[in-house]
């Protein structure tokens, strides 16, 4: 059995209150009468005008969103209120007025009192259900707004459960090569690496990490790449963080870094330049990324899932709140990324 509602009743209480006392008053006015016996009187068409307002709720109002059913909802409607307008005429005719006004000779068939009484029972249905309309319109712009919310973090864990086994594949391919060179170096890069998979399993679980700990992150990657390569790389790393630091998504600046290796070192035959600098003042993270390529290289931006993803996860989670640059030129590849973050 389904549990009462006590708030919503509580809510359709209240409303009737308010317009019995709004009413009462708005007819003494109108109708120079004692402010008391307006409130009699409203009080005995009161049920009329409940019993009316809630037949158009609960069944005439979902037949309008039933084309088939136009001619039903119109004939529904008119029966209801020359039913009620009935019932009105009669509560007012030989109830009310003959206890608290015998005096007055009120006739049931009175043509000018039933164009009163069906407006008055039409100001109550019009006023009632331009309420429910607008409480209606609310909760469906919020349930909507709920599932474009769910779509979107959907869209958001995709985009991250990409990003995360594209992470470790480029990492592993580091230390397949490695292995394969026999390098002496190889159990160092298995103890980054694992290093690196625990942040990625456990730490990435957050949906913000604080930028320092996405930095860490960065220099153990830039620690095990330099393990693949000679003298022929040199990687700068700089740092500005303020503290406190603010927090950000996490792996949402490692793949720069990543592309930075990929179509940097990875490319080139010669000598090979990635810089790398990262600064956060009030809460404005700045990040630069610049590594040199080949004559002739296509555009990183341009292939492959990994920044392609960091862009959508930056429209999902800070649009409007960051700016991002791709260039490439003099041999040289730039990425610059800033964002506001939001305040912890």
């Amino acid at each position: 059995m389904e549990r009462l509602n006590w708030t919503r009743i509580a809510y359709h209480i209240s409303f009737w209150l308010v317009y019995l006392f709004l009413n009462s008053w708005l007819g003494s006015i109108f109708n120079r009468v004692d402010w008391g016996l307006a409130f009699l009187g409203e009080t005995f068409v009161l049920p009329v005008k409940i019993l009316l307002t809630y037949f158009v709720f609960y069944y005439i109002i979902p037949l309008y969103l039933d084309r088939d059913k136009v001619y039903k909802l119109v004939g529904l409607t008119l029966l209801a209120f020359i039913v009620a307008s009935l019932l009105y005429r009669t509560v007012t005719a030989f109830i009310f007025f003959p206890i608290f006004e015998p005096e007055r000779n009120i006739p049931f068939f009175f043509l000018p009192g039933f164009y009163l009484t069906a407006f008055d029972l039409f100001i109550t249905v019009a006023a009632a259900t331009t309420i429910k309309m607008i409480r209606v319109h609310y909760k469906s712009l919020e349930f909507e707004q709920q599932l474009l919310r769910e779509k979107l973090q959907s869209e958001l864990n995709f985009l991250r459960a990409q990003t995360n086994p594209h992470f470790l594949f480029n990492t592993l391919n580091n230390l397949y090569v490695l292995a394969r060179k026999k390098s002496d170096r190889t159990a160092d890069a298995i103890m980054m690496l694992s290093k690196i998979m625990r942040f990625v399993l456990y730490e990435c679980r957050s949906p913000r990490i604080p930028v320092a700990d996405e930095s860490k992150i960065i220099q153990d990657y830039i620690e095990l790449e330099k393990l693949r390569y000679n003298n022929r790389l040199s990687v700068q790393f700089e740092e500005s963080i303020e503290q406190p630091g603010g927090s950000i998504a996490p792996l949402l600046l490692l793949p720069f870094v990543e592309n930075s290796f990929k179509h940097g070192a990875n490319s080139t035959t010669g000598d090979a330049n990635i810089s790398v600098s990262l600064s956060l003042k009030n809460n404005v993270l700045d990040f630069m990324v610049r590594n040199t390529v080949e004559p002739g290289e296509r555009p990183a931006s341009s292939e492959g899932i990994g920044l392609k993803n960091v862009q959508r996860q930056l429209d999902l989670i800070y649009p409007d709140r960051y700016e991002l640059a791709l260039e490439q030129e003099n041999g040289t590849y730039t990425a610059r990324l800033r964002v506001k973050l939001e305040e912890d």
